[in-house]
Protein backbone atom coordinates (compact mmCIF):
# COMPACT_ATOMS: atom_id res chain seq x y z
CA UNK A 1 0.00 0.00 0.00
CA UNK A 2 1.29 3.61 -0.61
CA UNK A 3 2.81 5.02 2.39
CA UNK A 4 0.52 8.32 2.04
CA UNK A 5 -2.08 5.48 2.45
CA UNK A 6 -0.76 3.43 5.33
CA UNK A 7 -3.29 3.09 7.95
CA UNK A 8 -3.10 1.32 11.27
CA UNK A 9 -6.44 -0.01 13.09
CA UNK A 10 -7.16 2.47 15.78
CA UNK A 11 -6.85 1.67 19.32
CA UNK A 12 -10.23 2.69 21.72
CA UNK A 13 -11.17 6.69 22.22
CA UNK A 14 -9.28 6.88 25.16
CA UNK A 15 -5.85 5.64 24.09
CA UNK A 16 -5.98 8.32 21.38
CA UNK A 17 -6.95 11.00 23.61
CA UNK A 18 -4.16 10.40 25.90
CA UNK A 19 -2.03 10.36 22.99
CA UNK A 20 -2.88 13.68 21.83
CA UNK A 21 -2.96 14.85 25.31
CA UNK A 22 0.81 13.93 25.35
CA UNK A 23 1.55 16.03 22.50
CA UNK A 24 1.32 18.68 25.25
CA UNK A 25 4.67 17.05 26.58
CA UNK A 26 7.59 18.73 26.83
CA UNK A 27 9.67 15.90 25.98
CA UNK A 28 10.50 15.97 22.58
CA UNK A 29 10.72 11.96 22.11
CA UNK A 30 7.35 11.71 24.02
CA UNK A 31 5.94 14.29 21.26
CA UNK A 32 7.41 12.38 18.34
CA UNK A 33 6.02 8.93 19.52
CA UNK A 34 2.39 10.26 20.49
CA UNK A 35 2.95 12.27 16.82
CA UNK A 36 3.37 9.12 14.65
CA UNK A 37 1.09 7.20 16.39
CA UNK A 38 -1.86 9.07 15.78
CA UNK A 39 -0.71 9.49 11.75
CA UNK A 40 -0.87 6.03 12.33
CA UNK A 41 -4.52 6.19 13.37
CA UNK A 42 -5.26 8.67 10.63
CA UNK A 43 -9.15 9.46 10.61
CA UNK A 44 -9.90 8.22 14.05
CA UNK A 45 -6.95 10.74 15.50
CA UNK A 46 -9.03 13.68 14.46
CA UNK A 47 -11.54 14.56 16.93
CA UNK A 48 -8.94 13.94 19.65
CA UNK A 49 -6.58 16.40 18.06
CA UNK A 50 -9.59 19.18 16.99
CA UNK A 51 -10.81 18.92 21.11
CA UNK A 52 -6.97 20.30 21.96
CA UNK A 53 -6.74 22.86 18.88
CA UNK A 54 -7.46 25.53 20.98
CA UNK A 55 -4.85 24.15 24.35
CA UNK A 56 -3.77 27.70 26.10
CA UNK A 57 -0.12 26.49 25.76
CA UNK A 58 1.06 28.47 22.33
CA UNK A 59 3.92 26.19 21.76
CA UNK A 60 1.74 23.29 21.89
CA UNK A 61 -1.36 24.55 20.35
CA UNK A 62 1.31 25.13 17.32
CA UNK A 63 2.25 21.24 17.47
CA UNK A 64 -1.29 19.58 17.60
CA UNK A 65 -2.37 21.99 14.71
CA UNK A 66 0.63 20.96 12.70
CA UNK A 67 -0.17 17.01 13.57
CA UNK A 68 -3.85 18.11 12.97
CA UNK A 69 -3.14 18.91 9.21
CA UNK A 70 -1.12 16.55 8.45
CA UNK A 71 -3.62 13.61 9.31
CA UNK A 72 -6.34 15.90 7.43
CA UNK A 73 -4.10 15.99 4.39
CA UNK A 74 -3.39 11.97 4.66
CA UNK A 75 -7.26 11.46 5.37
CA UNK A 76 -7.75 13.96 2.50
CA UNK A 77 -5.10 11.55 0.27
CA UNK A 78 -7.08 8.36 1.06
CA UNK A 79 -10.61 10.23 -0.28
CA UNK A 80 -8.64 11.31 -3.32
CA UNK A 81 -7.27 8.00 -4.81
CA UNK A 82 -11.04 6.62 -3.38
CA UNK A 83 -12.95 9.12 -5.50
CA UNK A 84 -10.16 8.43 -8.52
CA UNK A 85 -11.36 4.82 -8.47
CA UNK A 86 -14.91 5.07 -8.41
CA UNK A 87 -15.07 5.30 -12.20
CA UNK A 88 -15.86 8.15 -14.25
CA UNK A 89 -14.44 11.37 -13.06
CA UNK A 90 -16.90 14.26 -11.69
CA UNK A 91 -15.97 17.38 -12.36
CA UNK A 92 -17.84 19.18 -9.46
CA UNK A 93 -17.00 16.65 -7.25
CA UNK A 94 -13.07 16.70 -8.04
CA UNK A 95 -13.02 20.69 -7.66
CA UNK A 96 -14.75 20.24 -4.35
CA UNK A 97 -12.24 17.47 -2.84
CA UNK A 98 -9.23 20.06 -4.04
CA UNK A 99 -10.76 22.68 -2.34
CA UNK A 100 -11.28 20.80 0.76
CA UNK A 101 -7.45 19.98 0.73
CA UNK A 102 -7.17 24.30 1.99
CA UNK A 103 -9.76 23.96 4.18
CA UNK A 104 -10.69 20.60 5.92
CA UNK A 105 -13.81 21.58 7.02
CA UNK A 106 -15.12 23.02 4.01
CA UNK A 107 -19.05 21.42 3.58
CA UNK A 108 -19.68 20.55 -0.31
CA UNK A 109 -23.49 21.46 0.37
CA UNK A 110 -22.26 25.03 1.10
CA UNK A 111 -20.45 25.40 -2.88
CA UNK A 112 -23.47 23.50 -4.08
CA UNK A 113 -26.37 25.15 -2.24
CA UNK A 114 -24.83 28.40 -3.94
CA UNK A 115 -24.57 26.66 -7.46
CA UNK A 116 -28.07 25.60 -7.10
CA UNK A 117 -29.30 28.47 -6.01
CA UNK A 118 -27.44 30.27 -9.35
CA UNK A 119 -28.91 27.74 -11.42
CA UNK A 120 -32.35 28.21 -10.50
CA UNK A 121 -31.70 31.90 -11.06
CA UNK A 122 -30.19 31.72 -14.52
CA UNK A 123 -32.86 28.96 -15.77
CA UNK A 124 -35.92 31.61 -16.53
CA UNK A 125 -33.87 33.80 -18.51
CA UNK A 126 -33.00 31.54 -20.83
CA UNK A 127 -36.93 30.37 -22.19
CA UNK A 128 -37.49 30.35 -25.78
CA UNK A 129 -33.73 31.67 -26.47
CA UNK A 130 -31.64 30.98 -29.08
CA UNK A 131 -28.17 29.98 -29.11
CA UNK A 132 -26.74 33.18 -29.45
CA UNK A 133 -29.01 35.11 -26.51
CA UNK A 134 -27.97 32.29 -24.73
CA UNK A 135 -25.08 33.07 -24.18
CA UNK A 136 -25.42 36.40 -24.14
CA UNK A 137 -27.55 36.25 -21.27
CA UNK A 138 -25.54 33.32 -19.59
CA UNK A 139 -22.34 35.97 -20.00
CA UNK A 140 -24.42 39.38 -18.39
CA UNK A 141 -25.28 37.00 -15.62
CA UNK A 142 -21.79 36.15 -14.75
CA UNK A 143 -20.11 39.13 -14.95
CA UNK A 144 -22.69 41.98 -14.39
CA UNK A 145 -24.82 39.77 -12.15
CA UNK A 146 -22.67 38.30 -10.54
CA UNK A 147 -19.29 40.25 -10.43
CA UNK A 148 -17.47 37.35 -12.18
CA UNK A 149 -14.32 37.79 -13.96
CA UNK A 150 -10.34 37.33 -14.45
CA UNK A 151 -7.56 37.84 -12.18
CA UNK A 152 -4.85 39.51 -14.07
CA UNK A 153 -2.96 40.70 -11.34
CA UNK A 154 -2.63 37.79 -8.55
CA UNK A 155 -2.98 34.90 -11.56
CA UNK A 156 -1.23 32.12 -9.79
CA UNK A 157 -2.09 32.72 -6.44
CA UNK A 158 -4.10 29.25 -5.41
CA UNK A 159 -7.13 31.14 -4.60
CA UNK A 160 -7.71 31.48 -8.35
CA UNK A 161 -8.11 27.67 -8.66
CA UNK A 162 -9.64 26.21 -5.56
CA UNK A 163 -13.35 26.19 -6.37
CA UNK A 164 -14.97 27.93 -2.84
CA UNK A 165 -11.96 30.57 -3.04
CA UNK A 166 -13.33 31.33 -6.91
CA UNK A 167 -16.93 31.63 -6.01
CA UNK A 168 -16.40 33.79 -2.72
CA UNK A 169 -13.69 36.26 -4.73
CA UNK A 170 -15.58 36.08 -7.96
CA UNK A 171 -12.06 36.40 -9.49
CA UNK A 172 -10.09 33.40 -11.37
CA UNK A 173 -8.25 32.15 -13.92
CA UNK A 174 -9.74 30.52 -17.09
CA UNK A 175 -10.71 27.21 -16.57
CA UNK A 176 -11.72 28.16 -12.47
CA UNK A 177 -14.48 30.60 -14.08
CA UNK A 178 -15.60 28.46 -17.32
CA UNK A 179 -16.04 25.51 -14.58
CA UNK A 180 -18.40 27.79 -12.64
CA UNK A 181 -20.46 28.52 -15.95
CA UNK A 182 -20.29 25.11 -16.51
CA UNK A 183 -21.46 24.09 -13.29
CA UNK A 184 -24.08 26.50 -12.94
CA UNK A 185 -25.08 25.93 -16.93
CA UNK A 186 -25.74 22.04 -16.11
CA UNK A 187 -28.18 23.00 -13.52
CA UNK A 188 -29.73 25.28 -15.71
CA UNK A 189 -29.66 22.52 -18.44
CA UNK A 190 -27.24 24.34 -21.00
CA UNK A 191 -25.01 21.96 -23.62
CA UNK A 192 -22.49 23.55 -22.65
CA UNK A 193 -18.65 22.23 -22.99
CA UNK A 194 -14.96 22.95 -22.10
CA UNK A 195 -12.28 24.14 -24.86
CA UNK A 196 -8.73 23.63 -23.56
CA UNK A 197 -7.06 25.71 -26.20
CA UNK A 198 -3.01 25.88 -25.68
CA UNK A 199 -2.36 28.42 -23.16
CA UNK A 200 -6.13 29.49 -22.41
CA UNK A 201 -9.26 27.86 -21.40
CA UNK A 202 -12.63 28.75 -23.06
CA UNK A 203 -16.05 27.38 -23.61
CA UNK A 204 -18.56 25.82 -26.09
CA UNK A 205 -22.39 26.59 -26.24
CA UNK A 206 -23.59 23.94 -28.49
CA UNK A 207 -26.23 25.02 -30.79
CA UNK A 208 -26.95 24.64 -34.35
CA UNK A 209 -24.67 27.24 -34.93
CA UNK A 210 -22.27 26.89 -31.72
CA UNK A 211 -20.91 29.68 -29.82
CA UNK A 212 -17.55 30.44 -28.37
CA UNK A 213 -17.41 32.02 -25.12
CA UNK A 214 -14.10 33.53 -22.48
CA UNK A 215 -15.10 33.58 -19.17
CA UNK A 216 -12.11 35.22 -17.92
CA UNK A 217 -12.74 37.36 -20.10
CA UNK A 218 -16.42 38.64 -19.25
CA UNK A 219 -17.67 36.22 -21.38
CA UNK A 220 -16.78 37.36 -24.17
CA UNK A 221 -18.20 35.69 -27.37
CA UNK A 222 -15.41 34.10 -29.33
CA UNK A 223 -15.34 34.00 -33.45
CA UNK A 224 -12.94 30.50 -34.90
CA UNK A 225 -10.85 33.37 -35.84
CA UNK A 226 -10.61 35.38 -32.72
CA UNK A 227 -8.79 32.07 -30.99
CA UNK A 228 -6.43 31.22 -34.26
CA UNK A 229 -4.99 34.39 -34.00
CA UNK A 230 -4.43 34.25 -30.50
CA UNK A 231 -2.86 30.86 -30.49
CA UNK A 232 -0.55 32.49 -33.45
CA UNK A 233 0.57 35.44 -31.73
CA UNK A 234 1.40 32.95 -28.85
CA UNK A 235 3.80 31.20 -31.16
CA UNK A 236 1.18 28.06 -30.43
CA UNK A 237 0.45 27.50 -34.28
CA UNK A 238 -3.01 26.45 -34.95
CA UNK A 239 -4.28 22.53 -35.16
CA UNK A 240 -8.10 21.12 -35.19
CA UNK A 241 -7.85 19.30 -32.19
CA UNK A 242 -7.60 22.17 -29.94
CA UNK A 243 -11.16 22.99 -30.46
CA UNK A 244 -12.19 19.64 -29.27
CA UNK A 245 -14.13 19.29 -26.02
CA UNK A 246 -12.36 18.06 -23.19
CA UNK A 247 -14.08 16.06 -20.76
CA UNK A 248 -14.27 16.58 -16.97
CA UNK A 249 -11.44 14.37 -16.31
CA UNK A 250 -9.05 16.22 -18.53
CA UNK A 251 -10.55 19.69 -16.88
CA UNK A 252 -9.47 18.23 -13.45
CA UNK A 253 -6.01 17.62 -14.76
CA UNK A 254 -5.76 20.37 -15.65
CA UNK A 255 -6.59 22.46 -12.36
CA UNK A 256 -4.45 19.88 -10.83
CA UNK A 257 -1.66 21.05 -12.74
CA UNK A 258 -2.23 24.37 -12.72
CA UNK A 259 -2.43 23.90 -8.65
CA UNK A 260 0.67 22.78 -8.59
CA UNK A 261 2.53 25.38 -11.02
CA UNK A 262 1.09 27.79 -8.36
CA UNK A 263 2.92 26.42 -5.57
CA UNK A 264 6.08 25.28 -7.29
CA UNK A 265 7.83 27.76 -4.75
CA UNK A 266 6.09 27.00 -1.82
CA UNK A 267 7.93 25.43 1.81
CA UNK A 268 4.62 24.03 1.90
CA UNK A 269 5.99 20.20 1.34
CA UNK A 270 2.60 18.43 3.16
CA UNK A 271 0.37 19.96 0.40
CA UNK A 272 2.63 20.09 -2.23
CA UNK A 273 3.27 16.16 -1.47
CA UNK A 274 -0.74 15.73 -1.47
CA UNK A 275 -1.27 17.66 -4.58
CA UNK A 276 1.63 15.52 -6.59
CA UNK A 277 -0.24 12.74 -5.41
CA UNK A 278 -3.81 13.84 -6.35
CA UNK A 279 -2.12 13.87 -9.89
CA UNK A 280 -0.05 11.19 -9.86
CA UNK A 281 -3.74 9.16 -8.44
CA UNK A 282 -5.35 11.13 -11.79
CA UNK A 283 -2.77 9.60 -14.38
CA UNK A 284 -2.90 6.08 -13.33
CA UNK A 285 -6.50 6.08 -13.64
CA UNK A 286 -5.79 7.58 -17.33
CA UNK A 287 -2.74 4.70 -17.56
CA UNK A 288 -5.07 1.80 -16.56
CA UNK A 289 -7.96 3.07 -18.97
CA UNK A 290 -5.63 3.13 -21.88
CA UNK A 291 -4.80 -0.20 -21.35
Amino acid sequence: MNSFLAQETAPNLETIRAAAELLQDPNPKIQKICEERLLAWGKASLGSLEALAECSDPEARARIRTVLRRVNMQVWRREFQEFTEKGAIDLEEGLILLARLARPLLRAEKIQSTLNAWGRQLAPMLELAGTKKTATTLSEFFFWELGFKGDSRSYYTPDNCFLDQVIQRRRGIPISISSIYLLVGRRAGLPLEGVGLPGHFILRLRGARSVLLDPFHGGRILTRKDCIERLQSMGYGFQERYFDSVTDFQMLSRVLGNLLHAHRYSEDQDLCESLRFAHQSLLSVQQDRAR
